[in-house]
């Protein structure tokens, strides 16, 4: 039994599963379970067949969102795996990598057109070109692994943006996309 103490355009009012609460609030009027149901849109009870519900468009576009954002943790947990480095070290990467090219292309490059990796130098206490030299090895190392999650994720967003009903949404496996066992190009 669910108890209320009033009815709106068949929403039920403040409810309470209880019968002695109902009672002491001088609530009358009461439902049976089968009788009543929870709208999914604003979580309030209404009588049955009459509580609001999102259309399969909108239940999709909700499961869109959700999947996109399972995918964008997954991809930012995969990098994380692959990469033992703090995350403000990460995010410097693409400099660190453009830097070290430059300087490897040129060691008399002046030391204010490679900041970042001129500081990590200096304050690692380590010799520059050494420096350069790892981090061009370490990105070539890493790019091609960090290029197949990016991948993958491009190609979870792609899927979503062309699943046109719930049931097509439905179908995408984000956590099966990023755990495809890698396939090494046969070249």
């Amino acid at each position: 039994m669910i108890y209320t103490n009033s009815i709106e355009n068949h929403r039920l009012g403040n409810t309470t599963p209880f019968a002695d609460v109902a009672k002491s609030l001088g609530w009358t009027l009461a439902f049976e379970d089968n009788e009543v149901e929870r709208s999914e849109v604003d979580a309030c009870w209404y009588e049955k067949g009459f509580a609001p519900k999102y259309t399969d468009a909108e239940k999709a576009e909700q499961l869109k969102t959700q999947k996109l954002f399972e995918a964008q943790q997954l991809l930012t947990a995969k990098l994380a795996e692959i990469s033992n480095y703090p995350q403000a070290e990460s995010a410097s990467f693409d400099t660190q990598e453009k830097e070290a090219a430059a300087y490897l292309a040129d060691n008399g490059i002046d030391k204010a057109e490679i900041p970042t990796i001129t500081g990590i130098a200096a304050g690692a206490q380590v010799e520059l070109a050494v420096l350069a030299q790892k981090i061009v090895d370490n990105a070539k190392d890493f790019a091609p692994v960090r290029g197949l999650y990016l991948g993958r994720h491009k190609r979870v967003r792609d899927l979503l943006n062309k699943a046109a009903t719930l049931a097509e949404v439905e179908k995408i496996n984000v956590e099966a996309i990023f755990n495809e066992e890698i396939v090494q190009d046969a070249q």
